[in-house]
């Protein structure tokens, strides 16, 4: 029951936000969000498709601000108006628990619970260990999920507590038993052992900055197979997200890094979208805040844009196109939507089990050029 996590969560003080000069405010994000009282039950009988969640948190992290992210992004977002007609709950901020893992547990329910309504949730704030608490609530459903995270450098050191910005992948890829898969988008080299990348890529999928930013839209494929879809903002450039400890040189530009949002919102299968590690006390005039308002801007927007398109669903309705090539004894299916062109890829295993993997229109033309497609063979191997 919803109503049963509200005693975890601090409701929004909405006298905070002074729209004293915005026009149409009627129209603003503020006037379209129902905030939730924690002296009110939660009207189940209203119709919601959004939960935002603050995590004003930051103890297991050296980047020591990103507590007072939530409330100066929301400050940011509100004052943005409504890309269309919403229905949002906003319900405040996580108490700070007595401990670190009281509020990792606290979070973990929060999200569990939502999810399980289904409500997708967008979380703001916080320290990336946080992340580890809100996989925890998938591990605690019946399906395996999907992680996907822009950031620039793979958090892997077992050396250290686990419970840590530092080291929350190590405790995410080791740990969380319904894991599938975890994709990275803009990792660079240079921040990275040799050693860490070649562990990733064995078992998990990463793109390199430059790869992924030559080509923005073939990134589309691996956020659409994302449940979990993470924003670490140190993987966008310095000139556009100053506010944190470590600000990258190199990285996403700030549009570009919307549009990933938006690739995330119109993804039918995401149903949690989180931006991190933004730190308020570093940042140059709430530049970083604006930004992270706009992304979430963007993912809003998209989300209303969704088209029910889960390919298990509709294949039947989408066009099927097959391929033969050279040196393997499978045959390469394609699937593509008439509704949207999107693109999906059958990886078969096990003989009779098969499971459609998102791709682009660019892996149906290096097929059909006797090229095996990178995310067919990589998933190929996995499963089978």
């Amino acid at each position: 029951m919803i109503n049963d996590i509200l005693d975890f969560l601090e409701p929004v003080n909405t006298s905070d936000f002074d729209m004293s000069d915005m026009s149409n405010q009627k129209d603003l994000m503020f006037a379209n969000t129902f905030f939730q009282k924690k002296s009110e039950p939660f009207n189940s009988e209203k119709t919601f498709d959004i939960a935002i969640v603050g995590i004003p948190e930051e103890r297991n992290s050296k980047n020591k601000g990103t507590a007072k992210a939530p409330d100066k992004i929301r400050s940011e977002l509100y004052r943005l108006y409504s890309p269309t007609k919403i229905k949002i709950v906003d319900f405040g901020n996580i108490k700070k628990g007595k401990t670190i893992k009281d509020t990792y547990i606290a979070l973990t329910e929060i999200v569990y619970e939502l999810l399980k309504n289904e409500l997708t949730v967008i979380t703001i704030g916080g320290s990336k260990d946080l992340i580890i608490p809100v996989c925890k609530s998938y591990e605690k459903g019946k399906k395996q999920f999907n992680l996907c995270v822009c950031e620039p450098k793979f958090n892997l050191n077992e050396n250290k507590d686990i419970f840590s910005d530092e080291t929350y992948l190590s405790e995410i890829i080791n740990n969380n038993k319904k894991l599938f898969n975890y994709t990275n988008l803009g990792y660079q080299t240079y921040y990275n052992p040799v050693e860490n990348i070649n562990f990733i890529q064995q078992s998990f999928e990463a793109v390199r900055l430059g790869i992924s930013r030559s080509k923005l839209y073939q990134n589309e494929p691996f956020i659409r197979d994302a449940d979990f879809f993470a924003i670490d903002i140190n993987s966008v450039k310095k000139t556009d997200a100053p506010g944190t400890i470590k600000p990258s040189i190199h990285g996403f530009y700030g549009e570009e890094a919307c549009q990933l949002a938006k690739y995330a919102g119109i993804s039918d299968k995401i149903s949690t979208f989180g931006i991190f590690n933004v730190n308020p006390n570093l940042d140059n005039n709430n530049q970083t805040s604006e930004l992270s308002a706009q992304i979430i801007w963007h993912f809003i927007q998209a989300f209303y844009s969704r088209k029910n398109e889960f390919p298990e669903s509709v294949i039947r309705k989408m066009r099927k196109y097959i391929v033969n090539v050279d040196g393997i004894d499978e045959k390469i299916i394609f699937y593509k939507s008439s509704k949207t062109g999107r693109w999906w890829i059958d990886v078969s295993y096990k003989k009779k089990k098969k499971k459609l993997i998102s791709c682009t229109f660019d892996d149906y033309i290096k097929a059909s050029g006797n090229e095996i497609p990178e995310r067919w063979w990589f998933f190929f191997q996995k499963l089978n």
